[in-house]
């Protein structure tokens, strides 16, 4: 296996996380969590998104929020922004990095997007050109990638010509996604390794759902595959999609295990493990929500010692 030095986590709780659950919480809320997620050494940190508020009420207060919000510091903002409008306003109060958002399922970009795939690149190429007026760094999210529910598998010659109309338009970086969540680690290697080969130049990231329990592998794989851009969402929160008859769970890979994983192989994340369970058990207790991550959980050498040094057991044998 290669073992990179170092990998980046990107931060997307604030915004994907808490635009998919049922209720809208305070301004105030939100820059407490934006607070602890800065003292965990985070390098990006996906704040809001600028969409209409009746969209989504949940991001409805973008602009008071992102005026709220201390200094970054080495720190950058970022805010997913749909269109043209989204993006100026966005630039108007001072976001350094914007991101714009593209399906390669046309089904599921006319249900998630309301438009088709060819009128979403015109879309991307309108927030690129406000971007560059405002020296802007623009990353684009490339969604559906590999598999859609209601298209099947998405071949990989697909993907690779969407994202190559996409880096024609002058974008900064892209990230693939695995919105499903139901792909596997060789078809994440391949797609990863593909985007590398032929735009090695390009700045790739990805964005993992763990609908099958893959996602932790799956990043894995990317990382073999050269990606060394990694989102994930405090507790596992997120990951909404547009698939009414899926159940189980759809959320995002949890920040808290994919640092873990990368803290157990050796690789530099730039954070603070402590400071993330703190932020972690912030968001937890704070926003009600209920953690899907199992290092929070205390899964991890260092808690394990801790509980055996406060609570001896001296019982039988149970198991292996």
């Amino acid at each position: 296996m290669i073992f990179p030095e170092s990998v980046e986590i990107v931060e997307v709780s604030p915004r994907d996380g808490l635009q998919s659950l049922s209720e809208v919480y305070t301004t105030d809320q939100k820059v407490g969590l934006v607070e602890h997620l800065l003292a965990t050494g985070l390098q990006r940190i996906e704040v809001t998104s600028f969409v209409r508020p009746d969209v989504i009420p949940a991001l409805a207060d973008a602009e008071a929020l992102f005026r709220r919000l201390p200094d970054p510091g080495s720190c950058t903002y970022r805010a997913l922004v749909p269109n043209r409008k989204g993006a100026e306003r966005a630039s108007d109060v001072g976001l350094r990095e914007l991101v714009g958002l593209i399906c390669v399922s046309e089904a599921y970009n006319l249900k998630n997007q309301n438009m088709s795939v060819d009128r979403n690149v015109e879309v991307i190429g309108e927030i690129v050109d406000v971007s560059r007026a405002s020296d802007v760094h623009v990353v684009v999210a490339v969604a559906m990638t590999m598999f859609c529910a209601y298209e099947g598998d998405i071949p990989l010659e697909r993907s690779m010509a969407l994202i190559g109309r996409i880096v024609d338009l002058g974008v900064d970086e892209i990230y693939v996604a695995t919105s499903a969540g139901a792909d596997g680690p060789q078809k994440v290697f391949e797609l990863c390794s593909s985007v590398r080969d032929t735009f090695p130049d390009l700045k790739v990231g990805i964005h993992l759902h763990n609908t099958n329990g893959m996602a932790l592998v799956n990043a894995l794989a990317a990382m073999q595959a050269g990606v060394r851009t990694f989102e994930g969402a405090l507790c596992g929160i997120g990951g909404g999609i547009r698939f009414p008859h899926l159940t189980g769970n759809h959320g995002n890979l949890c920040t808290e295990d994919l640092v873990n994983m990368f803290n157990e192989c050796g690789i530099e994340t730039g954070v603070s493990w402590d400071k993330l369970l703190e932020a972690s058990a912030f968001l937890s207790e704070s926003f009600g929500v209920a953690s899907g991550s199992h290092a929070a959980a205390g899964a991890t050498k260092e808690h394990m010692l801790e509980m055996a040094r406060l609570n001896p057991w001296a019982g039988g044998l149970v198991g292996g």
